[in-house]
């Protein structure tokens, strides 16, 4: 099959290596100056005896091909659309994903990055087509080796929206999730995913903000404040996710249980058994993600006005988030 990948991040790399790995033809859609890198993409997987797959020469473009039969989208979601009727964010090189998808052909698009409803509406309108939502079950980082170290959630799989899409794309989209299914990458077309996408992310928000707001988990643990606010404000998400969609089980299950008096232990049951996952959630949802958090913060919050749901500490939260902003 013939697949576009747009973004090179770490999502991107191991959904693209593991589908090339298999002979599917891969094309990374990157910035134009970073198509000459003749670096190869190496991915690792933690929880699976260390697996370990390299791509030595991978596909880059500075656009998607004209015979790409699927796109799949991974950028971060800030550089989604904000919303409908809004323009699109602009990059450095002055293309979008809308952009993109603008030139490319016509061939279903789906977005594995967290999607909202008011982003899903803005990347719709600006690139003129309607987008299929995805649930990755993968989640990974970059290292300082340039190696992406990912886990592979073991009870889930890939969801691939069933109703996303025009109906002349479901063959494709089935043959996406086969294609996914024998990479080791389970996946299934199923309904509704674009709901319970927005829905567990909106519910689980708080918890991977307050990392970037409390400067870290560890430093996160032993500031109160910042931690009292982000469970308050998890508990507002969770009220208005009901509102938006179905959250997934382990997400309603993890908000439910979580608290400064399960927190704590937990984080160091993790830091004795499981170190490199506290590196992971500081990789993939601490500062360097700043802009992200900001943005997804205040689509939450567009939401939470949108639904008539109040939510006084998530907006203690962004504030908190802000003023990180400003001590850079």
């Amino acid at each position: 099959m013939r697949i576009s990948i747009v973004g090179a991040g770490a999502l991107g790399r191991v959904y693209g290596v593991r589908l090339a790995a298999q002979g599917d033809e891969v094309t990374f859609v990157v910035r134009p100056e970073r198509v000459a890198d003749a670096r190869p993409f190496v991915i690792e997987q933690v929880n699976s005896a260390d697996r370990r797959d390299t791509l030595e020469r991978p596909r880059l473009a500075a656009d998607i091909p004209a015979d790409a039969e699927v796109v799949l989208v991974t950028v971060r979601f800030d550089q989604l659309a904000p919303g409908p009727g809004g323009a699109a964010p602009r990059p450095a090189d002055g293309r979008t994903v809308a952009d993109l998808l603008l030139r490319g052909p016509s061939v279903p698009v789906v977005v594995l990055t967290p999607l909202l409803p008011p982003q899903r509406a803005g990347l719709e309108e600006a690139a003129r087509r309607r987008i299929t939502p995805a649930m990755p079950s993968v989640s990974g980082y970059l290292d300082e080796r340039g190696v992406v170290r990912y886990w592979i959630v073991g009870f889930a799989s890939t969801l691939i929206d069933d109703e996303g899409g025009a109906p002349a794309e479901r063959p494709l989209l089935e043959e996406l999730a086969r294609r996914l299914t024998s990479a080791d990458l389970p996946a299934r077309l199923d309904p509704d995913v674009g709901a319970q996408n927005a829905a567990t992310t909106t519910a689980f928000f708080p918890l991977i903000a307050a990392i970037d707001a409390g400067g870290g988990t560890s430093a996160l643990l032993e500031d109160e404040g910042v931690l009292g606010t982000a469970l308050a404000a998890t508990r507002e998400c969770v009220a208005l996710a009901d509102r938006v969609g179905t959250v997934a089980p382990w997400t309603k299950l993890l908000t439910r249980a979580i608290g400064p008096f399960t927190l704590r232990p937990g984080v160091a049951l993790a830091r004795l058994v499981a170190p490199e996952a506290l590196r992971f959630l500081d990789a993939h949802f601490g500062p360097k993600l700043h802009a992200q958090h900001l943005a997804m913060g205040a689509a939450v919050l567009a939401m939470g006005r949108e639904h008539g749901v109040s939510l006084p500490a998530l907006e203690r939260l962004m504030g908190l988030l802000e003023d990180r902003t400003g001590a850079r």
